[in-house]
């Protein structure tokens, strides 16, 4: 199942429709940006304790369905624009000065 997951993620369409849905939330990144990124997740993945990689694939998929011919993987519709966010880096803090003026 995790191997499917890292194959839809790193198909062209689903790399066009992050990039677009990432531009939408920060529009200082690019599709370049996000492609490079989209495939490195490997190397991320095996970085990543087993609790966070479990965490990560109940926000991505909604349901798995399991028959005697096939396995299907479906995605919540929403789940890379949820992860997306919550990735983003926090703003920077404001400086005492900025806050008193």
């Amino acid at each position: 199942m995790l191997e499917q997951m890292r194959r839809v993620l790193r198909a062209p369409a689903m790399v066009a429709g992050v990039a677009e849905r990432a531009a939408r939330l920060d529009p200082s990144l690019d599709e370049a940006q996000v492609t490079v990124a989209m495939t490195r997740l490997d190397a991320i993945w095996d970085q990543l304790f087993p609790a966070e990689q479990q965490r990560i694939v109940r926000l991505l998929i909604d349901k798995v369905i399991v028959s005697p011919d096939d396995i299907e993987v479906r995605f919540r519709p929403n789940g890379i624009e949820v992860l997306a966010l919550e990735l983003r880096p926090e703003p920077a803090p404001e400086t005492l000065e900025e806050a008193v003026a």
